[in-house]
């Protein structure tokens, strides 16, 4: 459980993506660190999602997105979309105070029953887990790294266990965006919260065939040298248009 999947850029499904509106230059074209958390199983920054619906009108939405390498050593795309409101009514003041401040906090929810519950700011959804089903993995954790009794009731609780491996300092602790549930990361506890963080990216990334343009909450569009042209073009044409009048 303490491994991760790492891809080679050459793995990345860039047909699957492509049907979604990212092209093969727009992933390419990717700022470096954004790059890295995609190609070491992490999610990416919340991208532009493009799709049709059944008229055939062609929908923009927004996702972060990871890999994921199936039974037959395939590799496919996870999508977690963005949603437009955030709906925390059926937590207490408490917990959804708790809950935007990033913390993980056990719940009793109307129709998954008892659960560990995770809010992503960034993508409005709240992300629920029945909490026997983190347990057993933590049980798992508990056997494969040698955790004491007091570290394992800790991390039931939500806490950040700390330890020593290989004479590596690692940290382990609940984080629902984990296909495990759990994720582990070099150095501290205070370490392990700030590797949930997605990097702090320029206004401006620019790349060989366009440019991510970074918006105030991390969100990323994208805008081709193609766009760019037919842009400057469309200005120029305005410009001669209101010369001639």
């Amino acid at each position: 459980m303490a491994n991760k999947e790492h891809f080679k850029q050459e793995e990345i499904p860039y047909g699957i993506l492509a049907k979604f509106g990212l092209t093969q230059e727009m992933i390419e074209d990717l700022p470096q660190n954004v790059i890295h958390r995609l190609l070491s199983s992490r999610t990416t920054p919340v991208l532009p999602i493009v799709t049709e619906n059944i008229d055939g009108e062609t929908i923009l939405s927004y996702a972060r997105i990871s890999l994921i390498r199936l039974d037959d050593g395939s590799v496919d795309v996870y999508f977690i979309p963005k949603w437009v409101d955030e709906d925390l009514k059926e937590f207490s003041i408490d917990q959804q105070e708790q809950l935007k401040a990033g913390r993980v906090v056990k719940a009793d929810l109307e129709k998954e029953g008892r659960c560990f519950v995770q809010f992503d700011e960034v993508i409005n959804q709240v992300m629920a887990v029945p909490v026997e089903i983190i347990n057993q993995n933590i049980s798992i954790l508990t056997r494969t790294l040698f955790l004491s009794d007091a570290d394992k009731a800790l991390l039931e609780e939500g806490g950040i266990v700390e330890m020593e491996i290989h004479h590596q300092n690692i940290s382990a602790g609940i984080d629902l965006n984990e296909l495990t549930g759990i994720r582990i990361s070099d150095g501290d506890s205070i370490a392990w919260r700030e590797d949930a963080k997605v990097d702090s990216l320029p206004r401006y990334n620019f790349g060989l065939f366009g440019c991510w343009v970074c918006g105030d909450d991390n969100t990323l569009n994208y805008i081709s040298d193609e766009q760019k042209r037919t842009q400057s073009m469309n200005a120029a044409k305005a410009q001669l248009s209101q010369l001639k009048v």
